[in-house]
């Protein structure tokens, strides 16, 4: 694996464990067995790290979604390579407190998450017209979900929960049975 490549996965793993804020790039180049001049070299800073992370998230999560399958395939695959990265509510969550560098991360976050939620529009809007806005915040909205339950609430597991979702958000829901 090369350096760039390591350095995102640890900080993949900082900002989902400890949030972006308590997340020091000097950490991680120690972490690594680096010197803060080479991190440096890679991302100029933990904003280009975190911009870095989200958009290689949102890269593997739309191949996914172009890829070739069924509609509802599709569906998951971009929901489960979503959460390989970071999750835009989740730095938008640790970015809350007002701390330095906090209110920079979630204008990032917001920004990716604005992005993300253009493209899926899109998507949605070239398959059902007039609904593509609608059926982009839905979807975005159980993909999230799933992932918040796993996280907060415990005993709940994102890939079962997105599995089953999906399902019904392609399908509809079964028909009441008696």
């Amino acid at each position: 694996m090369d350096t760039r490549t390591r350095i995102l996965e640890a900080a993949r793993r900082a900002f989902r464990e400890k949030g972006y804020a308590a997340t020091r790039l000097e950490d991680l180049a120690g972490e690594l067995g680096l010197t803060k001049g080479a991190l440096y070299h890679h991302f100029p800073s933990k904003r280009a790290l975190l911009e870095a992370l989200l958009e290689a998230s949102q890269a593997r999560a739309w191949e996914a979604l172009q890829g070739e399958g069924p509609l509802e395939g599709r569906l998951l695959r971009y929901a489960l390579a979503y959460r390989e990265g970071v999750e835009p509510l989740g730095a938008l969550a640790t970015a809350q407190g007002g701390r330095g560098g906090e209110e920079e991360a979630w204008r990032v976050a917001q920004e990716a998450m604005r992005r993300e939620m253009a493209r899926l529009e899109a998507f949605f809007e070239d398959r059902h017209p007039g609904r593509g806005r609608s059926l982009a915040a839905l979807f975005s909205s159980l993909v999230h979900g799933a992932y918040m339950l796993e996280r907060h609430l415990g005993g709940q597991e994102a890939e079962g929960l997105l599995e089953e979702w999906v399902g019904v958000f392609v399908r509809g829901l079964p028909k009441e049975e008696g």
